[in-house]
């Protein structure tokens, strides 16, 4: 009987890894033949051990079973290029919690990070090692989605509820990225399930300062093609209170101006053909509607209120097959970007071609890729046409050399009309020093080179700032990564110390009546990232700890001019010292969790003008149950449950004390 139910379970978990295109890698990950199989694993998992019994029985198993018709024919992602870096994957458990969350708050709860916000809902941007958000590169299936004109992604106006997987890549990446990786990459990824028949999901929620969120999603399978449809609504009042700071007797108001609506639609149709090849066809649509919300010193200048409407839209055209051990994709791309602003409006488009292929062998792979890209904006405030032509060349390694070392190198070149850039190399390496049943310990480090190029807006806003020139900066990085099972126990932990050196910093600067973007010769950012899980499990009861601590110091080490204050000085709106601890206990369908975070003192522009630190607590609960032959699921979150009256961005008042909950109905599949 215990064979008979080891056998199955074997079958089971090869078919699955199957579906999700792993199967081979993931059998031999967890019954390696031999010692030198085992200690060629993919580092970036930690090992599990198994018994000899059992990897003798899976080797007799796998030859009955044919699996090759499953496997993904895709190249593997980039981030398997860099060894040397502590990557964040978002679990898909917390991604759909948090789907009718924007990905601002998705970031803040689960990735160490700093999100400069102006209000709820009201304009939110990534800030990775002290960088600001046009150094990090957010991207769908390899999509910029930031506009080219401003170079930043909105992160308040971008639903989680689209994507299925979140990654984020910390670091210099410009070599795997491209252009704007100084700070890091974030990456949302759309995948089929390939479950045969029909499956949907609905999605409602509702909450404090009138917001409601409705969603759908609908699958088709059959067979060799796969359908998807995704459509959401969310709109809010966002009329919290919050307690005026420039006004005599700090009175408590209302925020006027400060209402949104979303709507966005994903559409995806998966195609698979004889050979494993593959061709799928994707498109996006966001249709976003936000009320500017004005400082709190302006909140009653009905004037003064202004409104801004951003409409994007994405499509994808990409074919993937595969040929013994050589995976190939190619890709054609469009993108429409449109801002109104008054009477203004910001526009550009996009057409690119991509092409990139992998090979995999035993202890090395090789992955290189190119790709052409037509930028053409539409901007009445542009003193030029500003038409721009792209073309990026790469070329990425992975070596295993003996035992337990993995290298990984690369090399980028980008070719911008207009601009002139240096080649950007990367080295990395990852060596695990102790690995004994139920313990391993890995060092890791990296150093690379990365650009960004200025953006449309930076060289051609109100004149031709074709003195500018491109950011260049060099990371270097190092860490060590623990993990240990024992009994109930677990842990993974890291440690991270890094240092960037940013030459040509592009900002702002006031040149006389008018604002002029300038490079600010020397930036240097060094820090350090700490945090992991810890975990209980017993008897279907689990507990999970998630510490995380950074430390930011980013100044400007080279000023414009050698009497400038701001030169030794932390950068405006960054904090040294940032910290966020998770709690979370399940039992069979419930789960309950609560969320604490520290945000460290920022100056604002004024160098001498400092905001305080501020202490942030949520309190939730999901629950899934089933109602007839549907499955449901409920949860609620209570979020700043002590009231704290805070600022992120001086004069913008952000939300006290507010609560969200949600219900979700699965049918068919699903």
């Amino acid at each position: 009987m215990t064979k008979t139910f080891v056998r199955l379970f074997i079958i089971i978990l090869i078919l699955f890894s199957g579906l999700t295109g792993r199967a081979e890698e993931l059998f031999f990950e967890h019954f390696p033949a031999n010692e030198k199989d085992k200690k060629e694993k993919d580092n970036h998992r930690p090992l599990i051990p198994v018994r000899d019994t059992l990897r003798a029985e899976a080797h007799r198993i796998l030859n009955s079973v044919t699996i090759t018709a499953l496997r993904s024919v895709n190249p593997s992602g980039n981030e398997r290029y860099s060894a040397g870096t502590k990557l964040f994957t978002g679990s898909e458990k917390i991604v759909r919690e948090m789907k009718m969350n924007s990905l601002a708050d998705f970031l803040r709860r689960e990735i160490p990070v700093y999100i400069k916000e102006y209000g709820n809902g009201s304009g939110a941007f990534i800030s990775v090692r002290g960088t600001s958000s046009s150094q990090t590169r957010v991207s769908w299936n390899g999509h910029n989605l930031a506009m080219p004109t401003l170079g930043q992604t909105d992160l308040s106006h971008i639903p989680v509820f689209f994507f299925d997987r979140i990654e984020f890549h910390p670091g210099g990446g410009s070599t795997l990225y491209g252009d704007g990786s100084i700070g890091g990459s974030l990456s949302l990824n759309t995948r089929p399930l390939w479950r045969e028949g029909f499956s949907a999901d609905i999605l409602l929620s509702a909450g404090s300062f009138g917001s409601v969120f409705t969603g759908a999603n609908l699958r088709y399978s059959k067979k060799k093609t796969e359908s998807r449809s995704s459509i959401l609504y969310t709109t809010a009042r966002n009329d919290y209170s919050f307690i005026n700071n420039t006004k005599k007797g700090l009175p408590k108001e209302y925020l006027n101006n400060s209402a949104y609506r979303n709507r966005g639609l994903l559409q995806e149709v998966y195609r698979r053909f004889r050979d494993s090849s593959s061709l799928a066809l994707k498109l996006l649509y966001m249709d976003f509607v936000r009320e500017i919300q004005p400082s709190v010193s302006m909140n009653d200048a009905v004037s003064d209120y202004e409104s801004i409407v951003d409409k994007n839209l994405k499509m994808n055209l990409t074919y993937s097959g595969k040929k013994k051990h050589l995976s190939y994709t190619g890709a054609l791309s469009f993108s429409s970007d449109k801002e109104y602003y008054r009477d203004d409006i910001i526009a550009t488009s996009t057409w690119s071609a991509f092409t990139e292929a992998e090979y995999r062998g035993r202890k090395h792979s090789l992955k290189g890729g190119a790709e052409a890209e037509r930028i053409a904006p539409e901007v009445d405030s542009y003193s030029g046409k500003g038409d721009e032509d792209r073309v990026n060349l790469y070329l990425l390694g992975r070596y295993i050399p003996f035992g337990y070392l993995t290298i990984t190198a690369g090399i980028r070149g980008i070719f911008v009309s207009g601009a002139d850039l240096p080649l950007m190399p990367s080295l990395s390496a990852r060596y695990i020093l102790l690995h004994k049943e139920g313990k391993e310990l890995a060092v890791r480090g990296s150093a690379s080179n990365s650009c960004r190029i200025p953006t449309l807006n930076d060289r051609y806003w109100g004149g031709e700032n074709l003195y500018l020139k491109s950011e260049k900066a060099f990371t270097i990085e190092t860490g060590a990564d623990y993990t240990l099972k024992r009994g109930i126990w677990s842990a993974e932990l890291y440690g991270t110390f890094y240092k960037s050196r940013v030459r040509d910093w592009i900002r702002w600067l006031p040149a006389g009546t008018v604002w002029k973007p300038q490079n600010i010769p020397l930036v240097i950012s060094t820090g350090v990232e700490a945090g992991g899980v810890i975990g209980i499990r017993k008897s279907g009861f689990s507990l999970q700890f998630t510490p995380g601590l950074t430390y930011t110091s980013i100044v400007t080490a080279q000023g414009l001019r050698n009497e400038d204050p701001s030169t030794g000085r932390q950068l405006a709106y960054q904090p040294r010292l940032s910290a966020r601890f998770g709690i979370r206990a399940e039992s069979g369908k419930t789960s309950v969790y609560s969320i604490f975070s520290y945000t460290g003192e920022r100056t604002t522009t004024d160098i001498y003008d400092i905001l305080p630190s501020y202490f942030l607590a949520d309190l939730g609960v999901n629950q899934s149950f089933t109602v007839g032959k549907r499955i449901m699921e409920a949860a609620a979150v209570i979020r700043n449950i002590f009231n704290v009256r805070y600022q992120n961005v001086k004069f913008y008042a952000m939300p006290g004390r507010n609560f969200q909950v949600s219900l979700r109905w699965k049918f068919g599949n699903e």
